[in-house]
């Protein structure tokens, strides 16, 4: 997929909007991301953030970003969620999650930083239009730059509009971390994101 490419005419003519809903007067956490449409459809994703202290919420471009202990180099998270141009259908889903493994694959085949230690694509088994990613990599450390082996792990929600063809989005959690920095719940973290995300496509 082409990767952070944000749909700015639409944008500016249309309108993103990125917001915490309210409900019975309270305050959710839902957060969302996308378009509303002058006859009154819309197109977006919605997702509930991890419910703990220490995110730090800013909306660049028409997405969302959300980031913990940013800048460190040793135990950091970050989740993004923004608007995609596809450079290929979501349907045959087969197709489009071989578009990722080839993408992502030959994207670090040339990346002197990291090296791709796991990678996993498959489908989202709460919505046909979407495909979940896992991703490892390690950093590459030259000499006796690190005494830590140092990681950047992904799980991605990536999505693909049937109304609006070349249309989509993508949910990422990021955790950054030393070998003895690894946070042990961070896999059942991010499942948890990526299972409250609705893609919105009325």
């Amino acid at each position: 997929m082409n990767y952070k490419i944000f749909l700015f005419a639409a944008l500016t003519m249309l309108g993103a909007h990125a917001h915490a809903e309210e409900a019975d007067g309270k305050q959710s956490k839902t957060v969302q991301v996308g378009l509303a449409f002058k006859d009154g459809s819309s197109v977006g994703l919605k997702f509930l953030p991890p419910d703990e202290e220490g995110w730090v919420m800013t909306r660049p471009g028409g997405g969302v970003n959300f980031k913990k202990n940013a800048g460190s180099p040793t135990d950091s998270m970050e989740i993004e969620a923004y608007m995609m141009r596809l450079d290929t259908p979501i349907e045959p889903m087969a197709s489009y999650m071989e578009t990722i493994k080839r993408n992502i694959t030959e994207g670090y085949e040339r990346n002197k930083n990291f090296k791709i230690s796991a990678f996993e694509v498959t489908e989202d088994p709460k919505d046909a239009r979407c495909a979940r990613i896992h991703l490892l990599l390690e950093r590459v450390q030259l000499g006796q730059e690190a005494q830590e082996r140092r990681w950047s792990e992904q799980y991605v929600l990536s999505c693909g509009s049937l109304k609006r063809k070349g249309m989509g989005f993508e949910l990422r959690f990021y955790h950054r971390y030393v070998e003895s920095g690894k946070d042990a719940q961070f896999a059942e973290k991010a499942r948890k994101v990526l299972d409250s995300a609705v893609l919105v496509d009325e």
